[in-house]
């Protein structure tokens, strides 16, 4: 054996090495390939098992026919063709066993072992195509098969082991594990060759003449062009399929962009990718999200055990569904309906999370509206039942207690007589609200300036914000707006939001009421300093006997609510804890002034 391997052309054992790499490197890509597509699955596993078997038998084959060309030229090509079959036989065995690339460690085993006895068997008929009688060393083949045996197992292994991560980001493990099956198949060749012991060659070192080599360069050379077209074959495959598989995904990417608030975020919930519309409702640039986490959008609408439970959720793989309420960039808020996806390893944990939202702030609008409205109707239904017939008892109680207050003496009774009529005119007052909600008045539209009107209220309650020692502010874009309005009405929901922020800052706090305008609206924001008011209270904002006053009824803020609506207008409430709340109502315009002087 050892003339044989000294006989060995350097060149071909160069090109024999290079395309069994190349061999091995696209049975490699089509086997992974198939982990990734459903479809041509069978004629992808051919390709591979194909590709892999020439990878096997080249090596012997190009040695071979350095050595022995004349032989195969008259003689041997029924057994070379015989050679390649086996080769691709044996490798077809081989990987069936791990067909649909999940396989257990001892299917891989069982792989290796035929790939193994690929090679032997192609170095067996190699042998024999040079007209040579071989014996081996038992020991020397034993170790030469263990070792090629151990070298198919370990690439196998790492194949097997991270076939996700040559999929998606370690780019250099699939060469890496071609480069070490080429090294089996070399070695294999080399060692199995080293184990034997030949007879029947006699003059192994007789020169090749030129026409010999000149036959050899072009049978090499048709070899490489028909692996390398092979290569192109695969290249093109590929490429078309992963064209197909881009338009798919750019269509699904740009429907979903367009209908829908799509944002990507990490394992540790930091947003990776955001698409237009994301950032387009949240008001922040693309460079202000990405690499921070959702905290940055929260309006503290909802509890610790809200998120709590949402991350529970996801966190164990579960798909979760809700509303939930963000915080813009300037400050204002809106409604999403989400749906959270977890993208899941094997082991089954997350590894990034997919959130798609949608819209439904006009939605939550109508929806408060309504169930504001169920509130006004049932309660005009209870005023209409009851509210005649406690004024009628409360008009002789106060008469009776005006009687006998003009007759006593006694101071201190006369005080629990003042305190009994105050009492019954606060009743009074209660229930003249509940007659104008089971029988509200026509509102009265007529042309006034809401600058003066609101300039009114302010004068009216000077006194009551100096007395509480809150400062309070007006300001407005322009000293003239026209609204088409029932001026009473509106002085009412001005004063009662005006009084009811007043009441509720602290010593040294700002009340400030403030006018915008453009042609469509006129936009009233009445904010203050206060305490504020926690998300759940929030909610129940404008409904009849709620109030976060000691001493209130909760009846003004609900003929607040009800006198914007009637005037086709709407009531934004937001509000933070220890920060203060603010109002913002919101009225259509039918005409605005044309200039400062009037």
């Amino acid at each position: 054996m050892e003339a044989i391997i000294e006989s060995y052309s350097p060149i071909l054992i160069f090109i024999a090495i290079l395309l069994t790499l190349m061999t091995t490197y696209t049975s490699l890509d089509l086997f992974t390939l198939m982990n990734a597509t459903e479809k041509h699955n069978r004629l992808l596993f051919l390709g591979g098992i194909t590709s892999m078997g020439i990878g096997i038998w080249v090596m012997n084959f190009l040695t071979m026919l350095a050595l022995d060309m004349y032989g195969i030229k008259d003689n041997q090509m029924l057994l070379t063709i015989l050679s390649i079959l086996l080769s691709i036989s044996f490798t077809g065995i081989a990987f069936n066993f791990i067909y649909n690339m999940r396989a257990p460690f001892k299917r891989i085993m069982l792989t290796s072992l035929f790939l193994t006895f690929a090679v032997f068997a192609t170095h067996v008929i190699g042998m024999y195509t040079l007209n040579l009688s071989i014996a081996y060393d038992v020991v020397v083949l034993s170790l030469s098969l263990l070792l090629i045996y151990m070298s198919f197992l370990f690439s196998l292994w790492v194949v097997f082991s991270y076939q996700k991560d040559i999929q998606r980001a370690h780019l250099w493990l699939k060469p890496m594990t071609a480069i070490i099956m080429t090294a089996a198949i070399v070695e294999g060749y080399f060692l199995l060759t080293k184990a034997s012991t030949s007879y029947g060659i006699s003059d192994i070192n007789i020169p090749i003449q030129s026409s010999q080599e000149s036959f050899i360069l072009y049978l090499v050379l048709f070899i490489t062009i028909l692996i390398t077209a092979g290569l192109l074959g695969s290249s093109t495959f590929i490429n078309n399929r992963l064209f197909t598989s881009d338009t798919y995904l750019n269509d699904f990417k740009h429907a979903l962009d367009a209908s829908s608030i799509v944002a990507i975020t990490d394992a540790k919930g930091l947003i990776t990718y955001v698409n237009d519309k994301f950032v387009e409702i949240s008001q922040y640039e693309e460079h202000e999200i990405l690499g921070k986490d959702h905290r940055i959008l929260n309006s503290g609408y909802h509890s610790k055990a809200f998120f709590k439970e949402l991350w529970r959720t996801i966190g164990t793989g579960h798909i979760w569904r809700g509303e939930i309420r963000n915080k813009a960039k300037d400050g204002s808020y809106y409604w999403v309906d989400t749906t959270i996806v977890p993208f899941l390893t094997e082991k089954g944990k997350p590894y990034q999370y997919l959130a798609i939202r949608n819209d439904i702030t006009e939605r939550k609008k109508t929806e408060e509206i309504l169930h504001r409205q169920d509130k006004l109707a049932a309660v005009g239904q209870l005023a209409a039942g009851f509210a005649h017939e406690i004024r009628n008892p409360l008009t002789s109680m106060r008469g009776y207690a005006e009687f006998l207050q003009l007759d006593e003496t006694v101071s201190e009774r006369q005080e629990f007589l003042s305190i009994i009529i105050d009492e019954i005119e606060r009743v009074d007052t209660i229930v003249e609200d509940f007659m104008v909600l089971a029988k509200p008045k026509n509102i009265e539209l007529k042309e006034h300036n809401i600058i003066t009107i609101i300039h009114n209220v302010m004068s009216l309650l000077e006194f009551h914000a100096k007395k509480h020692k809150v400062s309070l502010s007006f300001q407005a874009d322009t000293d003239y707006i026209v609204l088409d309005c029932d001026e009473d009405r509106i002085k009412q929901v001005i004063l009662n939001f005006v009084k009811n922020g007043i009441e509720a800052t602290p010593k040294n706090g700002e009340v400030n009421v403030r006018v915008t305008h453009t042609l469509s609206a006129i936009t009233i924001t009445i904010s203050d300093t206060g305490i504020g008011i926690s998300p759940d209270k929030l909610k129940k904002i404008g409904e009849p006997f709620f109030t976060t006053k000691k001493d209130g009824n909760g009846l003004g803020l609900m003929m607040s609510f009800k006198i914007i609506e009637s005037h086709s207008g709407q009531i934004n409430v937001e509000s933070e804890v220890n920060k203060g709340t603010t109002f913002t109502i919101t009225l259509p315009m039918k005409q605005i002034e044309k200039g400062d002087s009037h």
